[in-house]
C-alpha cells in the first residue's frame, strides 16, 4: 500500500464510529475572537448573552458595555498587546472586561481568584499585566502585592452590581454577599462608575487573528512554576468553532 492510499483508508476508519449530525471538517473563519460578540450583537440584540442571578444582560447590552469598558482601558492607556489581568470570579464583569479588552488588541490573562499573594505576584509579573480588574473582596490580598509588580492600575468590581436590585439588597443587608471596603485611591477604579461615566467611543484596532494574542492562559503549575501558554484569536476562534459542532449548538437560542 502507498503512502498516498493510507489517509484515504484511515478516514474511512475513523468515520465509520463518527457521531452521527457532527460535520466531518469545519471551516474556521479567520476573525477576531470579539466578532462573535459583535456579530450576536447585531444579529439577536434583544436575547439574552447573559443570565445573572437572574439577571438578564442582552447581546445589545454587553457588546455596548465591553465597548465602553474598551474605551476606558484606552483612555487609561491600555494599547495593542498590552496584558490585562481579570481577577474575577465567574460574574458578568468578568466577560465584560474579557471582550473589552480584546477590542483594542489587549491580551487577556485570567486569573483564580483562589490564588494567595504569592500566586498573584508570580503571575501578573510573569505576565506584564499593566492593569488588573478585581472583585472588592479580593482587593486586600492584591494591595499587599501591588508595588512589587508592573500593574499601573486596578479597577475594582463588586459582585451586587449586576444583581437583581432586590437581591443585592437583601444580601448586602444580610451579609451574604462576599465584599470589603476599598478606600479611594491614586490609580484605582471602580467598575461600574467607570463603565458608566465613560462614552461608547472605542478606537479601531487592526488585529491579525492568526498572529495576535488573545489570551495568556497559565497552566495549573502540578510539575513546576506555572506557564503562560499564548493563544490567538484564531485558536480561540477555533476552539468556540469546533466546540459549537460537538454541541450541536443553535445560534440565538443559548445563553451563558
Amino acid at each position: 500500500m502507498s503512502m498516498g492510499s493510507r489517509p484515504s483508508v484511515l478516514e474511512k476508519a475513523w468515520y465509520k464510529n463518527w457521531p452521527e449530525g457532527i460535520p466531518k471538517s469545519i471551516d474556521y473563519p479567520k476573525i477576531p475572537l470579539h466578532s462573535f460578540l459583535e456579530k450576536s450583537a447585531e444579529d439577536f440584540p434583544d436575547k439574552p448573552a447573559i443570565i445573572f442571578l437572574g439577571k438578564k444582560i442582552t447581546y445589545r447590552e454587553l457588546n455596548s458595555l465591553a465597548n465602553r469598558f474598551a474605551t476606558a482601558l484606552y483612555n487609561l492607556g491600555i494599547r495593542k498587546g498590552d496584558v490585562v489581568g481579570l481577577y474575577l470570579p465567574n460574574m458578568p464583569q468578568f466577560v465584560i472586561s474579557y471582550y473589552g479588552a480584546l477590542k483594542i488588541g489587549a491580551v487577556v490573562t485570567g486569573i483564580s481568584p483562589l490564588f494567595v499573594e504569592r500566586e498573584l505576584e508570580f503571575q501578573l509579573s510573569d505576565s506584564g499585566a499593566k492593569a488588573i480588574v478585581l472583585l472588592d473582596a479580593l482587593f486586600p490580598r492584591f494591595k499587599k502585592i501591588w508595588e512589587k509588580t508592573q500593574v499601573k492600575f486596578a479597577i475594582v468590581a463588586k459582585l451586587g452590581e449586576y444583581m437583581p436590585s432586590v437581591k443585592a439588597f437583601l444580601g448586602k443587608l444580610l451579609k451574604k454577599i462576599p465584599t470589603a471596603e476599598v478606600a479611594p485611591q491614586p490609580n484605582l477604579y471602580f467598575f461600574k462608575e467607570l463603565v458608566e461615566k465613560t462614552l461608547e467611543q472605542p478606537p479601531s484596532v487592526e488585529i491579525n487573528p492568526e498572529e495576535d494574542l488573545a489570551a495568556l492562559q497559565y497552566t495549573g503549575g502540578t510539575t513546576g512554576l506555572p506557564k503562560g501558554a499564548m493563544l490567538t484569536h484564531m485558536n480561540l476562534v477555533s476552539n468556540a468553532v469546533g466546540c459549537s459542532a460537538w454541541l450541536q449548538a443553535k445560534r440565538g437560542e443559548d445563553t451563558g
